[in-house]
């Protein structure tokens, strides 16, 4: 009983400081014209945190969301178009002989002369003609017998293969057009009107088949940008064989005709 009368007479006094306090500060507030404010502390501590809590809190301001990013086209380089490769051309491989013409040529030798408006192609052994052979004695005898100068001059000579490298055309219609070649730029700017040729070699200015030299000599031909050419035995088959010179002797009866009459 005593404490509840302790804590009656506790909270009186309490409340009557506080209404003392309350009063003084309302007096000074009426004299300074500021409004009192309400006696919070009237209110239990347990209402005041209860009526802190109920009040609405404000809602977080809300940070601006990014813009959205607006990729702007950059102008870029100016694109090129590759250079396009041009076909290249279709080469067609070059015809290749055949027959008697692709087979290979055996290695011959051809020296080139000239006596008077005639020309003469022989074939003999390498290193050729010298003033002392019997060869080269009879040539002499011949160009004399048909009133030709007897002192020829040398031209040049004509070498098959032209070299000795293995890879290279070797065959009859190669050495055909090499020794065409040759003649062509040897008798370009002369004024000749015969070619006497000697040996079985020489037909290749006529025919690439070389197994039909024996029906070309004794006779005489027309050739392309070539004066009339007329083939005989070589030297040597003269010098063995004297019946061939009656051959010989024959052929020029019918051609000698050509160069007399320019003399």
């Amino acid at each position: 009983m005593k404490s509840s009368c302790d804590m009656i007479f506790f909270r009186a006094g309490r409340l009557g400081r506080f209404a003392t306090c309350f009063f003084f500060r309302r007096a000074a507030c009426l004299q300074s014209g500021v409004p009192a404010r309400p006696p919070a502390l009237l209110l239990p501590e347990a209402e005041l945190q209860e009526s802190k809590l109920s009040k609405p809190q404000a809602a977080p301001a809300e940070t601006p969301s990014a813009a959205p990013r607006i990729d702007i086209p950059r102008p870029g380089k100016p694109s090129v178009a590759a250079p396009v490769a041009a076909p290249e051309p279709v080469v067609e491989p070059a015809p290749q002989p055949t027959g008697p013409a692709a087979e290979p040529v055996a290695p011959f030798y051809l020296q080139l002369w000239q006596a008077g408006p005639c020309m003469l192609l022989v074939e003999v052994p390498e290193p050729g003609l010298e003033s002392a052979m019997p060869g080269f004695i009879l040539l002499q005898d011949i160009l004399r017998a048909v009133q030709l100068p007897d002192r020829p001059a040398l031209l040049g000579d004509f070498r098959w293969p032209l070299n000795r490298n293995p890879q290279l055309d070797r065959s009859a219609g190669a050495a055909s057009l090499g020794l065409q070649a040759f003649m062509r730029g040897r008798v370009e700017g002369r004024e000749l009107v015969s070619l006497g040729c000697f040996g079985s070699a020489t037909t290749l200015l006529v025919d690439a088949d070389l197994a039909q030299a024996d029906t070309l000599l004794g006779c005489e031909e027309a050739l392309d940008d070539l004066p009339p050419a007329w083939f005989a035995h070589d030297l040597e088959s003269l010098l063995r064989q004297p019946a061939r010179k009656a051959e010989l002797w024959t052929l020029l009866r019918r051609v000698r005709s050509r160069w007399q009459g320019t003399q």
